[in-house]
């Protein structure tokens, strides 16, 4: 096979373990960290075992569900906060998931931009040492990228970088024990220096996310990112020792038009699920680029959706497209998940996951053919329709817009009740595409856009006061978030693999190098984008975005997002958890319990515990003065006999602070 069929011939002679970054290690007391191997037997029973939350998604299937019981829907608003934890200088996007191993005291590992890991007594909060990675591209401290977790195997913790590799720590410690350099070999080519030149940028909010490696029969897996800058999508697979087994090309060439492969984006930046009966890991796929699809003809696999492939060949075994020939940013990051069902008088296995486009999609786990696509859980509006050529005013408002749907939120699944949990945002947008060029480390999109984040008139369709979470009231009415602040002609980005960011294209040049249409030179992000988001900057003037802006969307129901359950089988939505254009989208994931209840952060500091069964809320508890970004996991502490609950907060741009916050919460037996 070549670089340009499914899977890449990999060569020897390539750096694989030549880092091209520094590490610095603090240490604190790390005797109070038990020794405690963990087992593959320990990561195949995770998903329920009550003890602990030893993979990002809660277990390989992802279903972010804890079979701890002590806490119920009666007692939910009796939680006590443990601790409240700040753990980074810079505030950012804190979406992560932690794992924690348990023991005596049990610890958790968890991450934080730019490339930082943690080791906390989950108890307390105490940092025990901690993990700083500077990579050689230049992570950009100001604007930290989004981190969203580690995994653990044995007495060693695995952190995926941000120059595309994966490091190897010991857990006790935090020291290194290898590193293995994903840059070192790319399309082909080994790399004339550690880094390829078409994989190297300066990493920063908006151009770059982090994801929890996954661990499963001794290969470690991860994917790249950087859709936004011409890159063609990889999905790796390494041994224990950091070797490289197999590389999945996710814009296969032999399937793509010409070369057009070469930067067709397609990356894997988010965390994917296991079949584990078949061996089969399911991986997330992002847009394909540049987001124009003039200059790439076809449906564009493996682009937007999600690919499967056999973990111990890394052979083809099908691929599902939410959106094929994709001009919209409609990747499918949120991580998938595997569950079981009756069907028909049998019982099967199904792969299901919400996407950006605003549905769910539910696929034979076998065949990859689909078996449902839910009803809506945002609005649709125009959707599809194709951008008009260099002229916003002429796009129709679009829904759901570039940021989803749903990005990178990870879902949780109820087994008991069959209730999937979704977030997922609700804004209108205007496309319009212009021609750009390659240029190595330079965006590749080719897409202008504006969005509307509030009400022409604030008082336009008040939304009954059901649709409105407790939460929503903290933000005064006509109160601008950060976010709402944005300038008139301001492009909203993705960014996790690399989408979106600060500026969301290059200025085309002329033949004597000047640049064309000085208004696209300053573009800003329109929130947080889909993984980071990005500094605001000035607006140029232009007045007819701001009157575009100003124009009224009579469809839209202000509301910025949701939070939503539905039977992933039957597509039925059950609930739908409204928040207000005052109070900005939910963001961050999402857990349920075997009693019923589901935990969810939102975007005003709160995380809210609902009713997993009716969507009614149960509770609030404060996180911080900031947005909730990251993913709840829970677990039992039979030394304490309580059960716990933590979840990362920060970024957001929805209220005026961001943050980098761990919260704890407990509840005794």
């Amino acid at each position: 096979m070549t670089y340009e069929s499914h899977l890449s011939d990999l060569p020897e002679d390539a750096p694989w373990h030549e880092k091209p970054g520094e590490s610095i290690v603090e240490q604190g007391d790390t005797d109070q960290i038990p020794e405690r191997d963990v087992t593959e037997s320990d990561l195949a029973e995770t998903q329920t075992d009550e003890t602990n939350w030893l993979i990002a998604g809660g277990g390989y299937e992802g279903h972010r569900h804890t079979t701890a019981e002590v806490i119920t829907p009666e007692n939910v608003g009796d939680l006590e906060l443990e601790y409240r934890l700040e753990i980074a200088e810079d505030p950012n996007d804190f979406q992560g998931s932690p794992i924690v191993v348990d023991g005596d005291p049990p610890i958790m590992y968890t991450t934080v931009g730019p490339d930082m890991l943690y080791a906390l007594n989950a108890r307390t909060g105490d940092i025990l040492w901690t993990h700083f990675y500077e990579n050689s591209d230049g992570a950009s401290e100001q604007t930290p990228p989004a981190e969203r977790g580690a995994a653990v195997l044995g007495d060693t913790v695995y952190k995926s970088t941000l120059d595309l590799g994966v490091l190897a720590i010991d857990r006790y410690t935090g020291e290194e024990r290898w590193y293995y350099n994903g840059a070192a070999f790319y399309r082909g080519q080994v790399a004339d220096e550690l880094t390829h030149e078409e994989l190297s940028w300066e990493r920063s909010r908006g151009t770059t996310s982090s994801f929890p490696p996954l661990i499963y029969n001794g290969r470690i897996m991860k994917g790249s990112f950087g859709g936004e800058f011409g890159v063609s999508g990889f999905f790796d697979c390494i041994d224990l020792e950091g070797n490289p087994q197999w590389r999945v090309n996710m814009t296969p060439g032999h399937e793509w038009v010409g070369d057009s492969w070469m930067h067709g984006g397609a990356t894997a930046w988010a965390a994917g699920a296991v079949e584990p009966d078949s061996g089969t890991v399911v991986i997330p796929s992002a847009n394909p680029g540049p987001w124009y699809g003039t200059v790439r003809p076809g449906y564009n696999p493996y682009s937007c959706g999600k690919v499967a492939v056999d973990i111990e060949s890394g052979e083809y075994q099908w691929h599902h497209q939410d959106s094929p020939h994709d001009w919209w940013d409609y990747d499918s990051p949120s991580p998938p998940v595997v569950f079981e069902a009756e069907h028909e008088g049998e019982s099967r296995k199904f792969a299901t996951w919400p996407g950006k486009t605003g549905w769910v999609y539910t696929v034979d786990m076998e065949t990859g053919q689909l078996h449902q696509r839910s009803d809506e859980y945002v609005q649709h509006l125009n959707t599809f329709n194709l951008p008009p050529y260099d002229d916003l005013e002429r796009s129709p408002w679009i829904m759901p817009d570039l940021i989803g749907g749903t990005n990178p939120q990870p879902s949780a699944f109820d087994p008991e009740s069959r209730t999937l949990v979704v977030k997922g945002t609700n804004y209108p947008m205007k496309f319009s595409w212009f021609e750009v060029e390659y240029e190595p480390g330079q965006r590749y999109i080719g897409m202008d856009t504006v969005r509307k984040t509030e009400p022409t008139e604030p008082d336009e369709g008040d939304q009954p006061e059901e649709d409105v979470p407790a939460d929503a009231e903290e933000v005064e009415e006509g109160e601008q978030r950060e976010s709402d602040e944005t300038p008139a002609n301001e492009t909203a980005g993705d960014n996790g693999n690399g989408n979106g960011g600060d500026e969301l294209h290059a200025p085309e040049e002329d033949a004597d190098g000047g640049d064309e249409g000085a208004a696209k030179e300053e573009e800003a992000e329109a929130e947080n984008g889909d993984e980071d988001g990005g500094e605001d900057e000035e607006d140029d003037g232009n007045g007819e975005q701001e009157n575009l802006i100003a124009e009224p969307v009579p469809e839209w129901n202000q509301n910025a997002g949701v939070i939503a359950g539905l039977d992933p089988l039957t597509g039925d939505i059950k609930w739908q958890h409204w928040f207000s254009w005052e109070a900005g989208p939910p963001w961050g994931g999402s857990l349920t319990t075997a009693t019923g209840v589901t935990f969810a952060g939102g975007p005003t500091g709160l995380l809210h515990a609902l009713d997993t069964e009716t969507g009614e809320e149960l509770a609030t508890h404060e996180v911080g003065d900031h947005g909730v970004d990251g993913a709840p996991i829970s677990w039992y502490d039979p030394h304490e006999e309580k059960q716990y609950v933590a979840i990362p907060g920060g970024g957001g741009n929805q209220v005026e602070e961001e943050g980098n916050t761990v919260a704890v919460f407990s509840l005794q037996e």
